[in-house]
C-alpha cells in the first residue's frame, strides 16, 4: 500500500513540476516538492515495512533494489533542490525515478513476494555494498536528468547552473560507487574465497566506474564542457541501467555463469 501510494504521488509531483515549469508559479512548485517528499516518505515506509516483515535488510532482490534506486534518485534530487533553491530541473530528473519505479511495480507478483534470505546474503557487508551502490547509481540518475536539462539549454545562466548541479551529482555518486565495489570485493572474499572473479555483474560495475572516472577527468577540459559533457553523463545512465537490470537479464537469457542474484 505504501509503495503504491508513493508511486502515485511521484506522478502527481511530475505533473506539478511540469505546470511549475510552464507557468513559473510558486504554488505549483511547492505542490510539486510537497508531493515528491510525501511520495519519498511513503516509498521509504514501504521498504521498511518489507524489511520488518522479512526480518532482514529489505534490499535483497531485484524488485526491492529497483525501488531503492528510485528512492535514492528522489533523495539526492531533493537534497540538491533544497540547497540550489531551483525547481525547474525536477521535470527532467523525476521521469528517471519514475522509470525505475514503474519497472518495479509492473513486475509479476512472483517477483514482488518476500523471500527468505539466501545463505550467501547473510553478511554484514550486504547493506554496505547495496546501499552504497544505490546511492551512487541514484546520484548518477540525478546527474543524467540534469544532463537532459543542460542539453536543452544553450549557454545562458540557468544552463551553467544546471551543468554545475550535474557535476555535483556525478562527484557525489563516484565515491559511493567506489565504496560499493570495494565492499563487494571484501564480501566476495568472505563468501566465495576470492575478491574478484570477472563475473558479468562485477565486470559491468567496473565499466560503470571507469566511465564516470572518465567524466571526472574530462570535466575540467574546456572542449568537453556543455552539451558534450551532458551527453557523456546521459550515456552513463544507460550503462548504469544495463549494469542494474540488463546484465541479470543477459545472464538469464544467454545462461552466462554468474554468482549474483540481481
Amino acid at each position: 500500500m505504501f509503495i503504491t501510494l508513493g508511486y502515485v504521488l511521484f506522478w502527481l509531483a511530475l505533473l506539478a513540476y511540469f505546470f511549475q515549469g510552464r507557468s513559473a508559479g510558486r504554488l505549483a512548485g511547492r505542490a510539486a516538492t510537497g508531493a515528491l517528499i510525501a511520495g519519498w516518505a511513503l516509498l521509504a515506509g514501504g521498504l521498511v515495512e518489507r524489511g520488518l516483515a522479512a526480518g532482514h535488510w529489505p534490499l535483497t532482490n531485484a524488485y526491492e533494489a529497483v525501488l531503492g534506486f528510485a528512492w535514492t534518485i528522489v533523495t539526492v534530487y531533493l537534497l540538491i533542490e533544497a540547497t540550489w533553491r531551483e525547481r525547474r530541473a525536477g521535470v527532467y530528473v523525476l521521469p528517471i525515478a519514475l522509470l525505475a519505479a514503474t519497472y518495479a511495480v509492473t513486475r509479476p507478483a512472483g517477483e514482488q513476494i518476500i523471500t527468505p534470505l539466501l545463505p550467501a546474503l547473510r553478511s554484514a557487508w550486504l547493506p554496505v555494498h547495496v546501499a552504497s551502490a544505490l546511492v551512487g547509481y541514484g546520484a548518477f540518475g540525478v546527474a543524467a536528468g540534469f544532463g537532459v536539462a543542460r542539453w536543452g539549454q544553450a549557454g545562458d545562466e540557468l544552463g551553467q547552473e544546471v551543468e554545475r548541479a550535474m557535476e555535483r551529482a556525478v562527484a557525489l555518486g563516484f565515491p559511493w560507487l567506489t565504496l560499493s565495489i570495494l565492499a563487494g570485493a571484501i564480501w566476495a572474499q568472505n563468501a566465495w574465497g576470492r575478491y574478484w572473479g570477472w563475473d558479468p555483474k562485477e565486470t559491468w560495475a567496473l565499466v560503470t566506474w571507469l566511465w564516470y572516472l572518465l567524466i571526472l577527468h574530462l570535466r575540467p577540459q574546456p572542449g568537453w564542457r556543455g552539451r558534450r559533457l551532458a551527453g557523456l553523463v546521459i550515456a552513463g545512465l544507460g550503462i548504469v541501467i544495463f549494469t542494474f537490470v540488463g546484465v541479470p537479464w543477459l545472464v538469464r537469457t544467454v545462461r552466462l555463469e554468474s554468482l549474483h542474484g540481481f
